[in-house]
């Protein structure tokens, strides 16, 4: 192992966001998806998408990322193209096809809304390789243990059908049955028959697991855990911070900073000393993991 590799692996062991108390990176989530709803501008969703990147690259050198990439692609594409299809709103027109006018103001809304979407779907990506099902059961299960449940298993829906869905193709595959091969009839039979099985087998699970919950009690009483996450100062430090920078960022929101506005008429992409000062606070936010990390690092070396 190079000496990139042990530096990155004892920057993992020891200034890691996940060794960060679940409250404080559920709410650095919470706030890193109510920024990037909030904030709908060119510059902050290019700095924001940028920022995100790199997060998932330090997390696992985009393991993770990759298995997403082909549902983050196509739906910033189908997102992007299907604004400019049916919004002819806009004073500056590119082009005409088949008396349909496709404006810039349609394609710039078209691209600000995909990267929206991109960065909250590449934050829910790492969010599924922090915040672990035991995070959240600990924050939620003796308050809203109903709430906890139904939010695991909501935000561990897609990547759980994924993987059933990949276990059902190696199956049929070995019976002869393929989505990728024979005539488009036969393609839609087996495409058809990969979700009935899919539906079945997790209606099953399901039944099992709420089953299994029922007879154990789960919900009934206050549930009693063995509380291995301490609150240090260190959390209470970026908790006060995060709620700062959440709270900076919604309030230059709020006097209508950080968002360019396209209809009636498409402002400037210029933005003004305001507004810089809350992309700074709003890149702070979106990058408090690796802000941790370099500090970490920092004060490792100078402590050596």
């Amino acid at each position: 192992m190079g000496l990139y590799g042990r530096l990155y692996g004892v920057m993992n062991l020891i200034y890691s966001f996940e060794r960060f108390h679940p409250f404080v990176t559920f709410l650095y989530y919470v706030s890193s998806i109510t920024i990037f709803m909030l904030c709908i501008h060119p510059i902050f969703l290019i700095g924001g998408i940028v920022l995100i990147v790199c997060l998932n690259w330090i997390q696992d050198q985009f393991r993770a990322l990759k298995n997403w990439r082909f549902f983050i692609v196509s739906t910033g594409l189908i997102i992007f193209i299907m604004n400019p299809l049916f919004n002819e709103r806009g004073l500056h027109i590119l082009f005409t096809i088949f008396d349909h006018r496709v404006t810039l103001e349609a394609v710039i809304y078209g691209a600000m809304n995909a990267l929206s979407i991109l960065g909250i779907t590449m934050i829910f990506v790492h969010y599924n390789e922090v915040m672990t099902p035991n995070k959240l059961l600990f924050l939620f299960s003796k308050t809203l243990p109903k709430f906890a449940v139904l939010l695991m298993l909501t935000l561990r829906f897609i990547p759980l059908m994924r993987r059933r869905l990949e276990e059902i193709s190696s199956i049929q595959r070995s019976k002869g049955l393929s989505v990728g091969d024979g005539t488009w009839r036969e393609k839609a039979t087996n495409g058809l028959l990969y979700v009935q099985v899919l539906m079945t087998y997790s209606l099953e699970e399901a039944i099992q697991t709420a089953d299994s919950m029922k007879a154990r009690g789960y919900g009934k009483e206050t549930r009693s855990t063995y509380n291995h996450f301490l609150f240090k100062r260190m959390d209470f430090i970026a908790v006060v911070i995060l709620v700062i920078l959440l709270f900076t960022v919604g309030y230059g929101r709020y006097r209508g900073y950080g968002q360019l506005t396209i209809y009636p008429v498409m402002e400037k992409f210029l933005i003004s000393t305001e507004e810089v000062f809350l992309l700074v606070m709003y890149l702070i936010a979106l990058s408090f993991p690796i802000l941790i990390r370099i500090g970490g690092f920092l004060w490792w070396r100078i402590s050596k």
